[in-house]
């Protein structure tokens, strides 16, 4: 196979279209289709996951597309999930052509500003017989010799170049569900190991705590979640992009507020659940409608009204619909705005159906820096 540039693409389907009959419009719906070779790189690399956070963020809606972000907006050089040429060998020789290994490799060793997204935990121990971060090996991304996650990660975060490293999913911010107590491979966040400040790339835990300029914490976003809800890894992305390469403001775990991370769960929506108690409600009456509170969102009148004392009395055995913190949710302690977002939106700027709490499945805190480990049992049996 041979490589050949943009330009000459374009010239060979404008000879195409002469042949088949196709129109000038046509031909430019085939060019604005290809990537904007002007548009910022990003480089996508994952770890120890389970691909989760990529799905989530093909289902992307409300701020844009997937298929516009990743065609239009930016220039995706490696994502090894959603590549069609991720191969790097054929018939047991290394393939010099146009592979993911080498776009990846043409990225690091070029000058032009990139966005880092890194998916996974990194695991950092040592296997009987190998080398540190053996454990979890990817390939040759850099063109030196380095073949595990953590290796490849540390290396394009420490390059000038690059301009931003996203953390995408709470495996990537916090170590998550393989950094869990009793992981042999010592999987870590990027720059957090659970709670505890400095992880798998940035172990200093001044520079993690002072986002010291210069240190890889300083450009780091935790987009975490498990997974994350696409509007924040994609929000978080065009924000960058549209502000020409400026980080958006982030919390103390490194969560961009403005992109789904500025308030408990309980208080976002306001979940549907957070009135707990029908006197209580009942007092906050407004107007005619006797079964609506002040200020709630009209998504919340379908949701019947309960007593979340009776809803433990009676375990699941009840019709109560009450507050399921008494039955271990940890929406009150998780800052994640999945109660107004919620899930599955089927067009640009409209929020989803529903979400975990709606579902009364009760939230896991799964965006926290102590999940799974630190944020108690998922379920309390009262």
């Amino acid at each position: 196979m041979v490589r050949i540039t943009r330009r000459d693409f374009l010239k060979y389907c404008s000879v195409a279209a002469g042949a088949l009959g196709l129109s000038a419009s046509t031909l430019m719906k085939v060019e604005n289709v290809l990537a904007n070779s002007n548009a910022p790189t990003v480089v996508w690399i994952a770890g120890s996951a389970c691909t989760g956070c990529t799905m989530s963020l093909l289902n992307s809606v409300f701020y844009t597309t997937v298929d516009d972000l990743l065609l239009n907006r930016i220039n995706l050089a490696y994502m090894d999930t959603a590549m069609a040429t991720a191969g790097a060998y054929i018939n047991g020789t290394q393939w010099a052509g146009a592979n993911a290994l080498k776009a990846a490799q043409d990225v690091y060793n070029g000058t032009d500003p990139f966005v880092l997204c890194v998916e996974g935990a990194l695991p950092v121990a040592t296997p009987p017989g190998g080398a540190a971060g053996d454990y979890c090996r990817i390939g040759d991304l850099t063109g030196t010799g380095t073949d595990t996650v953590v290796g490849n990660v540390a290396a394009f975060a420490a390059l000038d170049t690059c301009v931003a490293v996203l953390a995408v999913g709470t495996c990537s911010s916090f170590g998550g569900v393989p950094g869990a107590r009793g992981n042999l491979p010592n999987a870590q966040g990027v720059c957090f190991s659970g709670t505890k400040l400095g992880g798998a790339i940035e172990t200093s835990a001044i520079n993690v705590r002072t986002r010291a300029a210069g240190s890889i914490a300083a450009k780091t976003i935790n987009i975490s979640g498990c997974p994350p809800h696409p509007d924040w890894i994609v929000g978080t992305i065009a924000h960058i992009l549209d502000t020409n390469i400026t980080l958006p403001n982030v919390n103390r775990d490194y969560q961009p507020v403005d992109y789904g991370y500025r308030e408990y769960q309980c208080n976002a929506g306001p979940c549907p659940w957070r009135f707990n108690n029908t006197a209580l409600r009942n007092n906050q009456n407004s107007g005619t409608d006797n079964s609506v509170p002040v200020n709630e969102p009209d998504y919340n009148r379908r949701y019947p009204v309960g007593d979340s004392k009776a809803l433990g009395r009676n375990k699941y055995t009840g019709t109560d619909l009450g507050c399921l913190g008494i039955l271990g949710c940890k929406g009150r302690k998780t800052k994640a705005d999945c109660s107004r977002r919620r899930w599955n939106s089927d067009s640009a700027e409209n929020y989803g159906v529903n979400w975990c709490v709606g579902s009364r499945a009760g939230c896991l805190g799964c965006t926290s820096p102590a999940f799974p480990d630190k944020v108690g049992k998922f379920y309390t049996f009262v």
